[in-house]
This record gives structure tokens, C-alpha cells and sequence, in this order.
């Protein structure tokens, strides 16, 4: 693909024709799927040429940027998250499903949610509730586990799931709520990490919305329709999902 761009740019000179420019797009994206959607991103990137930048934070963030900045032209997160943010957008594209895991430090382990109650644990993180998706769904777990009250005293909130885990990779808390997605990607640095119960939290469906104000549509258009491709599919299935 790289060579016939090359030969193409090379067409357009001896022939004294402009070349144009490849549009460079901006995605905005839940920091949990960073290593997801830079995979997907370079992937694009490889075969296109055509190249993605990209913004990551908690998805109350990244709607804002997407509402406020006039520069974003696709976001990625949770649907039900994007539903509420009532952005102006013209199409979306399903990525897949989150799930939301418990992870813990080289050294200790889980054997279901019972763990979390033990008077040797003192310090849970997860993501923010108010703002971050698996924050939300980790109290919903904790709260449909009827353990809520019991382990509310030993939470500790931080902004993003890669700060959530970053607290288990150097051993400061005894377990952490995350996704799949970043667990897998921290795996080689924690003690371990464990699926939770899918049904004592409402599902998370993963998509990719497109700015209805986005100057470059057409980029936008190929970037959903390389989602749809075997080789999105793939890799997104190898990140979790």
C-alpha cells in the first residue's frame, strides 16, 4: 500500500499536479481503551496512510472537548455515556463490549467478591463514579453484591482506569476495579486480574460516534468503515471485546 502511495505522489509530480495532503483526523477516547485505540489507529494508519490523533481522558472530558473545542471528529466510549451527552453527531460505529474486572498486586489473589470484605484489605481503587463508566459500574457491582456499605470506607477514587491500575502495578492498593482492556495491557506488571459477574452491572457497549461539525467527513467515513473490517474485528477481539 505504502509503495503505490508512492508511486501515485510520484505520478502527480511529473505531471506537475498538486498532491494533497492527508487529512489527519482526531479521536477522542475513554483512557481505558488507549492501547486499543492506538492498535486500531497505527493499524489504519499502516494501511491508509492516513493519520489519526488522538485525545484520552475520563469520558466526561472527552465530551467536553468534543462539545467545546470544534476539533474532534470521532469519539469512542460507553453508548449509554454518549446517549446522555446528547452530542452532535451524524453516524456511529458498535467497537464492542466492556468488561469490568478486579485486579490486584504480584503477591495476593482473588477468589470472589467475600475477598474485599477482609479486615487485611484496606484500599480499593477505582475510577472516578461520577465520570468514568467502569467507576459507575463498579459501584453498581459493589452495591448489587450487597457489599456496598461494608467496603465503601475503603475505596479510593481516582480520575482514570489507567490510574486505577497504575495504584496495583506499584502495589499501593490491595485490589482495583478496571477493564479488560487495560488488564490485559498491565498484565506482565500485577499479580493478576479477574472478570467480574457481567449481570450485577449494566452492560457496556462500546462505539464510536462521528461529529456531525467534523471538517473531514470522508476521513471520518473510511476510518467507521475500517471498524467493520476483519482485521478491526480481530484486533479488537484480542483487546477484550
Amino acid at each position: 500500500m505504502k509503495i503505490r502511495s508512492i508511486l501515485f505522489a510520484l505520478t502527480l509530480i511529473l505531471l506537475n499536479l498538486p498532491i494533497a495532503a492527508h487529512a489527519k483526523i482526531v479521536i477522542a477516547s475513554g483512557a481505558g481503551y488507549r492501547s486499543l485505540v492506538d492498535k486500531l489507529a497505527d493499524t489504519y494508519t499502516t494501511q491508509t496512510g492516513n493519520e489519526i490523533e488522538r485525545i484520552y481522558g475520563n469520558m466526561a472530558r472527552v465530551t467536553a472537548q468534543a462539545k467545546n473545542s470544534g476539533q474532534v471528529d470521532l469519539v469512542l466510549g460507553d453508548k449509554n455515556f454518549l446517549d446522555k451527552s446528547a452530542l452532535d453527531c451524524c453516524a456511529s460505529q458498535n467497537v464492542g463490549r466492556g468488561r469490568l474486572v478486579i485486579a490486584y498486586p504480584k503477591g495476593k489473589n482473588f477468589s470472589g467478591v467475600d475477598d474485599l470484605l477482609s479486615a487485611e484489605v484496606k484500599r480499593i481503587a477505582l475510577p472516578d463514579t461520577k465520570r468514568a463508566i467502569y467507576g459507575k459500574a463498579a459501584m453498581e457491582f459493589l452495591k448489587n453484591k450487597g457489599v456496598l456499605a461494608k467496603v465503601e470506607p475503603k475505596l479510593l477514587m481516582v480520575a482514570t482506569v489507567p490510574q486505577s491500575a497504575s495504584y496495583v502495578v506499584a502495589g499501593e492498593v490491595d485490589y482495583a476495579f478496571i477493564n479488560l482492556t487495560h488488564a490485559r495491557k498491565v498484565a506482565d506488571s500485577i499479580g493478576g486480574y479477574v472478570v467480574v459477574d457481567e449481570s450485577a452491572y449494566s452492560p457496556i457497549t462500546i462505539i464510536v460516534e462521528q461529529m456531525s461539525g467534523s471538517a473531514r467527513p470522508e476521513e471520518c467515513r473510511s476510518f467507521m468503515d475500517f471498524l467493520k473490517s476483519d482485521t478491526a474485528a480481530k484486533i479488537v477481539a484480542s483487546y477484550g471485546m
